[in-house]
């Protein structure tokens, strides 16, 4: 069994269509608060929870359905615009698949068929989060140092390196990290759920504080 739960009835009447024809059966459209959890009890059953609001609200729903049906498998849309924490946050909190608002027709089918053979199934945005690239030691060395508030030029001097070779393993490290910034970067190593912290921390945990 699967059901349709949330969001606005055209949304709920294109899911449910969309998987009919792909050959799903027992689709039922329901709004979400209207779902028990004794109607979910089959560990085979697939929820696609159309939730409406901004991420962090869908988050919140994805959680509270996840509470009340743990046996079901969830596939949550998300916005498209929705940052890539947000869509780790989902997975998180209990959905097993992702599609993004306005690529229904697109991805709804593929993601659940997915899905109901086990598989985790999210955009390819989250690939570089879920399967991050392996950091040099270098590069964990000088991200080490930027979470220790060093500047470019003190980690230049301090490792001594020509400033230019520390900017080009940090441009490195950020596009594996998937930050644009050194903050969004410390963010990533410190975040606990990231795994990168303890690490790069351990290889900076001996250097002094920066010079000023």
């Amino acid at each position: 069994m699967a059901v349709v739960v949330g969001g606005d009835a055209q949304p709920r009447a294109q899911a449910s269509a969309l998987l009919r024809a792909a050959g799903f059966g027992m689709w039922v459209t329901r709004v979400a608060d209207d779902v028990e959890a004794g109607e979910l009890s089959d560990p085979g059953t697939i929820v696609v929870l159309l939730a409406t609001g901004k991420a962090p609200a869908r988050v919140r729903a994805v959680q509270k359905l996840a509470g009340s049906c743990p046996e079901a498998h969830i596939v949550v849309c998300m916005p498209a615009d929705a940052p890539n924490s947000s869509l780790r946050r989902a997975l998180r909190a209990g959905a097993a698949g992702i599609v993004f608002d306005g690529a229904l027709e697109r991805a709804l089918v593929p993601t659940v068929q997915a899905v109901s053979a086990g598989q985790l199934a999210v955009p390819l945005e989250l690939r570089s989060q879920l399967a991050p690239r392996a950091l040099s030691y270098r590069e964990k060395q000088i991200l080490g140092l930027v979470v220790l508030g060093f500047t470019n030029r003190e980690i230049a001097d301090k490792l001594y390196l020509a400033e230019s070779t520390v900017k080009t393993h940090l441009s490195s490290a950020f596009a594996k990290l998937d930050a644009h910034s050194r903050a969004e970067a410390a963010a990533r190593i410190l975040d606990p759920e990231g795994g990168y912290g303890v690490g790069i921390l351990a290889i900076a945990n001996g250097d002094a504080a920066p010079a000023g």
